[in-house]
């Protein structure tokens, strides 16, 4: 699985909402907090509303806020909106140079994919903020001199 841009511009944008506790953000302040291009926000912020992962409310106190908690959205949750689903066909199949399958290759290919997404799915966006700020009370306390 390659993370792209728009898979990692989507982590970025909702660690900000999630570090915002719970207020709203507007798409320009997301922007330049988590340094994303505000057309592309833009977009991104749309496939994560299609997919019930965040809500915006119109007017000048509006914005874009997390549809449920931190703990109950996943990061395969938030790539699936945005991202390719890790295999569209099912199983890998490879074929050699003599046309058979190379099961043992496909068999773990397969399994390197399952386990990828089980890992995502077991990840919550919670984790993340949660280290985030984590390392800037770290930073907050160091003393440079």
């Amino acid at each position: 699985m390659k993370l792209t841009k728009k898979g990692e511009y989507a982590l970025r944008a909702m660690m900000g909402l999630g570090n915002n506790r719970g207020e709203s953000m507007t798409i320009s302040a997301i922007a330049e907090q988590q340094f994303i291009p505000k057309k592309f926000l833009e977009q991104i912020l749309l496939s994560l509303k299609a997919r019930g992962l965040v809500t915006s409310k119109a007017g000048p106190r509006g914005g874009y806020e997390l549809a449920q908690p931190l703990a109950r959205i996943s990061i395969g949750e938030i790539l699936r909106a945005v991202e390719e689903p890790l295999s569209q066909s099912g199983k890998v199949k490879l074929a050699s140079s003599n046309g058979r399958t190379l099961s043992k290759v496909a068999e773990l290919l397969d399994d390197l994919r399952q386990y990828t997404r089980e890992r995502l799915d077991g990840l919550m966006l919670q984790d993340l903020v949660s280290e985030n700020l984590a390392g800037e009370e770290v930073e907050a306390l160091m003393w440079y001199i």
